[in-house]
C-alpha cells in the first residue's frame, strides 16, 4: 500500500508541475506566456527540490514540509480554477489530501521505494 502512495506521490507532483505551467500559460498573455510557462513550474520545482524532495538540500520539521505541501498544492489548485480548470484544480487538492491521509496511515510500513532514512 505505501509503495502504492509513494508512486501516487510522483504524478502528484508531475501534476503539480503540469498545473503551473497551464496556468502560467493560460493566465497570462502575448510575449508573457513564454516567460510564465517556464517560470511557474520552474518556481514550483525549485521549492520542491530544495525543501521537499527526499534528498532536499535544506531540511525542515514535518509540520512545516506538510504546510508548505498544502501552500504548493493549495496555489496551484486556486491557480486552475482562475485559468478555467475547476475540476483539475480540485481534483488535485482532493487527491493530495487523500494522499497526505494514507501516507501518514502507513508511515513505517515497508515500501520497496523507500531505502533508510524516515518516511516522507
Amino acid at each position: 500500500m505505501r509503495t502504492t502512495a509513494l508512486l501516487v506521490r510522483l504524478l502528484l507532483e508531475l501534476a503539480l508541475f503540469a498545473g503551473a505551467g497551464y496556468a502560467g500559460w493560460t493566465l497570462s498573455d502575448g510575449g508573457w506566456r513564454i516567460l510564465f510557462v517556464i517560470l511557474a513550474p520552474a518556481t514550483v520545482i525549485a521549492i520542491w527540490g530544495t525543501f521537499l524532495s527526499p534528498k532536499a538540500r535544506v531540511t525542515i520539521p514535518p509540520s512545516a514540509r506538510v504546510t508548505l505541501e498544502a501552500l504548493l498544492f493549495g496555489g496551484v489548485s486556486y491557480l486552475l480554477w482562475q485559468a478555467g480548470a475547476p475540476t483539475i484544480g480540485t481534483a488535485l487538492a482532493v487527491v493530495w489530501v487523500l494522499h497526505r491521509v494514507v501516507l501518514a496511515l502507513t508511515a513505517g510500513a515497508p515500501s520497496v521505494l523507500e531505502t533508510g532514512g524516515t518516511p516522507r
